[in-house]
């Protein structure tokens, strides 16, 4: 569960489309994996940080509310497993790579990512392994037949 590949969709901008790009992205994965029935939910998360600042950065991060995972069962109940992150980078990214808005502001990033063998993972688990025996609606929103 350590490597996987994920999709990932990035936004350079302001502050607040960095920030409704990241909500938004939120809302809609739990608005698919809901559809795709899926005991999932979002919680507030970190980064792995490391290094002696790794302490300060993941208090940072969760205090500010930068981080969301949309987590599902997958090994267990009591630790479920990230399927998809959204993330807002505040402007870490643009001065870090002298990146700027149109208007000449230091550029906030944010992004998301939907992890995908996770999320076979998920369905797998919740589903069963034989998709033709799935939830008809499930079926239907993956166009399995």
């Amino acid at each position: 569960m350590q490597l996987f590949r994920q999709r990932e969709f990035v936004r350079l901008g302001t502050p607040e489309e960095a920030l409704e790009h990241r909500d938004y992205w939120l809302a809609k994965g739990l608005q698919i994996f809901r559809l795709l029935q899926l005991p999932v939910e979002k919680v507030v998360a970190n980064d792995p940080f490391f290094g002696r600042g790794g302490k300060v950065q993941k208090a940072m991060q969760i205090e500010q509310v930068l981080k969301w995972e949309i987590v599902c069962p997958i090994c267990s109940t009591e630790k479920p497993t990230a399927i998809s992150s959204c993330n807002y980078h505040l402007d870490t990214f643009g001065a870090s790579f002298g990146i700027r808005t149109a208007d000449g502001e230091v550029a906030h990033t944010a992004c998301v990512g939907f992890g995908l063998e996770r999320i076979a993972l998920a369905l797998f688990k919740t589903h069963g392994l034989r998709w033709r025996s799935w939830p008809k609606q499930v079926r239907d929103v993956l166009e399995l037949g």
